[in-house]
This record gives structure tokens, C-alpha cells and sequence, in this order.
């Protein structure tokens, strides 16, 4: 059993001149990184705090944040409803623009085709008038003034 003693205390002495300094790094990268991973931590519990709070105060700010929005919106909506009328304002303006010029055009066209009417009618009255009254010495006496006058011409 001595030899046994021996050779584990042996087998201890060896291990422990060869290992120690890897078991000694490796224990303390190990704490390294623990300490690292609990800093990392920390930083991660303050943030989480800040963003809490952060979202507290937006949730306490959240109506009145609504009641901007709301009066923006209905701002807008008024400003648009301006604009709207504004424009419909300007297109019945327009309309009543070419509503205006169009009538005029109408009312000249009628007036010249009335003119034109009347004119048409009282050459027919004419001519009706003038082939009753005109005899047939009448006519000979005209178309002898219309070829003397073309002669001259």
C-alpha cells in the first residue's frame, strides 16, 4: 500500500507542475468572462430601466400625444376643406366664364341667322313683287341697260 501512497502523491506532484499553470489560466478566464457577462448584465438591467422608463413617460405623455395628433388632423382637414372650396369657388367661376362666352356666341348666331332670315325672306318678298309687277317691255328695257353696261365695262 506504500507503493500506492507513493505513486498517487507522485501522480499529484506531477500533476500539479505540469497543470498548474493552464488550470490557473483557465480558472481565471474563466472569472474573467463571468465578471464580463455580470458587467454586460448590468449595462443590460440599466438599459432595460432606461427604456422602462422611457416607455412610462411615453405612456403618461400617450393622451396628450393623441390630442396633438387630433388637432392636427382635424387642422389639416380644414385646411383641405379650405382648399377645396377655394377650388370649386374658382371652377364655378370658370364655368360660368365660358357659360357666359358661349351664350354671347349663341346670341350672335342667332342674330345673324335671324338676319339671315329676314334677309332671305324680304329678297323673296321682292322678287315675288317684282316678277308682278315687271312686264315684258319691262325685262327688254333691262337687259339692253345690263349689256350696255357690260360693253362699257
Amino acid at each position: 500500500m506504500l507503493w500506492a501512497a507513493v505513486n498517487f502523491v507522485l501522480f499529484v506532484a506531477l500533476l500539479i507542475r505540469f497543470l498548474r499553470a493552464p488550470v490557473r489560466d483557465y480558472f481565471r478566464t474563466r472569472g474573467e468572462r463571468l465578471t464580463e457577462a455580470l458587467a454586460a448584465g448590468a449595462r443590460a438591467r440599466e438599459k432595460a430601466k432606461a427604456l422602462r422608463a422611457a416607455i412610462a413617460r411615453d405612456l403618461a405623455d400617450l393622451p396628450a400625444l393623441r390630442e396633438r395628433l387630433r388637432a392636427d388632423l382635424l387642422a389639416a382637414a380644414e385646411r383641405e376643406r379650405s382648399r377645396l372650396i377655394e377650388r370649386g369657388r374658382e371652377a364655378a367661376d370658370r364655368i360660368r366664364a365660358d357659360a357666359r362666352v358661349l351664350a354671347e356666341q349663341e346670341f350672335v348666331a342667332a342674330r345673324r341667322a335671324l338676319r339671315n332670315e329676314v334677309i332671305d325672306d324680304a329678297v323673296r318678298q321682292a322678287t315675288a313683287l317684282l316678277r308682278q309687277a315687271l312686264t315684258p317691255g319691262d325685262q327688254e328695257r333691262l337687259v339692253r341697260d345690263f349689256i350696255q353696261s357690260a360693253r362699257a365695262a
